[in-house]
């Protein structure tokens, strides 16, 4: 009686065939995966940077808005006259003009903060997680330093100002920056003449 014992088994050939095939399959959706979480970070960070470029010329407003309150409420005035709140906003915000400035809340609640900027450095926005509230503030003691900078700029030009508001920051390995601009226009809609 024959015995034939022959063992079958793999070639190195197929082997290294098979392992290819399977770093093919492996890798092709691990990729896609990470560029999707590339994508989704950085469009999370252009959000985050158009709000904030939003807010800064809600701000900005926000700075007119309350001297026409305190105007029409007579909280403010020189020697018994009334002041123009118009040109009082023009004086308050000198820093902002044709210059960067930054602008957040007061830590009151209760007005605007104007911070010379004169270059973007000055500029950083750190996240402020006080209990009391979380925003983003231009103050670096005890709060978090985040990747934006916001600038605001003011145009005036008869009886409108226009308002620049840029958001700048940079994503890990990219070279150029990525950068947010919002432009509005504040008018003297309480013209007090």
């Amino acid at each position: 009686m024959k015995n034939f014992s022959k063992q079958h088994g793999f070639s190195l050939v197929e082997v290294l065939v098979a392992i290819t095939l399977l770093l093919l399959i492996v890798t092709g959706p691990m990729k896609i995966i990470t560029d999707a979480n590339h994508s989704t970070a950085f469009a999370s960070e252009q959000v985050t940077a158009f709000f904030l470029a939003q807010e800064g010329l809600e701000l900005a407003q926000k700075g007119r808005d309350d001297l026409m309150l305190q105007y029409f409420d007579k909280q403010f005035n020189n020697n018994g006259n009334m002041v123009n709140p118009w040109a009082k906003f023009q004086t308050n915000f000198r820093l902002c003009i044709g210059k960067n400035c930054g602008l957040t809340i007061k830590n009151n609640g209760t007005g605007v903060d104007i911070k010379n900027c004169v270059n973007l450095v000055n500029c950083r926005l750190y996240l402020d997680s006080s209990p009391v509230r979380s925003s983003y503030v231009h103050t670096s003691v005890n709060n978090t330093k985040t990747l934006f900078t916001r600038a605001i700029q003011m145009f005036p030009t008869g009886d409108e100002i226009r308002v620049v508001s840029t958001v700048t920051w940079r994503t890990g390995s990219l070279i150029a920056g990525q950068k947010v601009e919002l432009i509005t226009y504040l008018e003297n809609v309480y013209d007090t003449n």
